[in-house]
C-alpha cells in the first residue's frame, strides 16, 4: 500500500555520489497531494490555473535525491573532464558573457551552478553513472555526449534505471514538502522564510560586505540556511532547478502515476519543468507546488537555473 508521508528520523538513509554529494534515499511506493489549493497565498491568481491543479500523485519506485544543488566547482570538474562539452559551455557569439555572468550572480566554488541547459543538466548526470563504474545498460540519456541534444530520445526504461539523472516533478515535490501540505514545508509563513531560502527579499552577502540596496542581488553558497525534514537544503531560492519532466498541465482527476513519460523524445520546442525559485524572484514563487513556465526550453541558459541530481533505487 502506498504511503501519505514518510516518518522523519535522524537516521535517514543515504549514499554518496563519487563527487561526494549526498543524495537522501525515499522508500517508495509514496502517494502525496501534488500542487496547490486554488486559494494558496502566492499562487496564480487564475483559481482554475493548471499550471498547480491538485491532484494525487504516485511515484511507484525508491529514488535518492541530492540533498544540495550541484555547484560551481563539480560542474567545473565536469567541464574539464569534457573539452568537447567545455568549448560548447557559453552563448552563441559572446565568449566572455559565461564568464561574466558567473561572476555576478554565482562568483563562489560552492555556490549552485548557474546557466546550465537541461542537455547539460543531462550530461553531468551521465558523467556521474559512468564515474560510478555503472554500465551503460544503466544510464538514463544516451551513451555519447554529442547524442545528449534536441531529437534525443529516452530509453523506454528510463525511470527504472539505476543512472544519475533530474528528479521527476514529482519526485522534487514529494521531498521538498516532506510529509507536509501547507505551501512550506514549515508551513504558511513568510516571516520564517529568511532561514530557509536566497530570494529577493533576502539577498545573500559577504560577512563583511556594507548594506548596499545597489549591489545586485546573487546565488549563495548551497547549504548555508536550514534544511527541510529530508536534508535538502535550497529548495526554495537561490536557483531554479531542472526536472526530468515535461511542463504539461496537471490532471485534475484520479491519480497520477509518475511514470516513464509517453513522449520519449526531448524537443528543443518543448519545455521542461523547472522548481523552487530563484535568487531574484519573490515569495510568491517560494513555495513546494510552484511551478517555473518562462524560457524554459532545455537548449536556454539563464542566469537563475541550476540543478540537483537524482536516482532511482532498486
Amino acid at each position: 500500500m502506498a504511503v501519505l508521508a514518510l516518518s522523519v528520523s535522524p537516521q535517514r538513509e543515504s549514499l554518496r555520489s563519487s563527487e561526494g554529494q549526498t543524495l537522501t534515499i525515499i522508500r517508495g511506493p509514496v502517494e502525496f497531494l501534488m500542487g496547490s489549493p486554488a486559494a494558496e497565498v502566492g499562487r496564480n491568481p487564475a483559481s482554475d490555473s493548471p499550471d498547480e491543479a491538485q491532484h494525487r500523485a504516485r511515484i511507484p519506485r525508491s529514488y535518492a535525491i541530492s540533498t544540495h544543488e550541484v555547484t560551481v566547482a563539480q560542474f567545473r570538474r565536469f567541464l574539464e573532464a569534457n573539452p568537447a562539452v567545455k568549448a560548447h559551455h557559453g552563448y552563441p557569439g559572446d565568449s566572455s558573457r559565461m564568464e561574466q555572468v558567473m561572476r555576478d550572480f554565482s562568483p563562489d566554488p560552492d555556490g549552485p551552478q548557474i546557466a546550465v541547459t537541461w542537455f547539460e543538466a543531462a550530461m553531468y548526470c551521465n558523467w556521474l553513472s559512468a564515474r560510478e563504474g555503472l554500465p551503460p545498460s544503466e544510464w538514463v540519456y544516451p551513451p555519447k555526449l554529442e547524442d545528449i541534444r534536441g531529437g534525443m530520445r529516452m530509453p523506454d526504461d528510463y525511470l527504472h534505471r539505476t543512472g544519475y539523472r533530474l528528479p521527476t516533478e514529482a519526485e522534487w515535490e514529494f521531498a521538498t514538502r516532506a510529509g507536509t501540505t501547507t505551501s512550506r514545508f514549515f508551513g504558511e509563513s513568510d516571516s520564517l522564510l529568511p532561514e530557509y531560502a536566497v530570494y529577493s527579499r533576502n539577498p545573500p552577502r559577504a560577512k563583511n560586505d556594507p548594506v548596499d540596496p545597489r549591489d545586485p542581488t546573487r546565488t549563495a553558497p548551497v547549504g548555508q540556511l536550514k534544511p527541510n525534514p529530508f536534508g535538502l537544503f535550497d529548495v526554495y531560492g537561490n536557483v531554479w532547478e531542472w526536472t526530468q519532466s515535461r511542463l504539461v498541465p496537471y490532471p485534475i482527476s484520479g491519480v497520477h502515476e509518475d511514470v516513464e513519460d509517453d513522449v520519449l523524445v526531448v524537443s528543443d520546442s518543448t519545455a521542461r519543468g523547472r522548481r523552487g525559485g530563484g535568487f531574484p524572484y519573490g515569495r510568491s514563487m517560494m513555495r513546494s507546488a510552484a511551478r517555473g513556465t518562462m524560457n524554459a526550453f532545455p537548449y536556454l541558459r539563464r542566469d537563475n537555473v541550476g540543478f540537483r541530481v537524482a536516482r532511482t533505487i532498486r
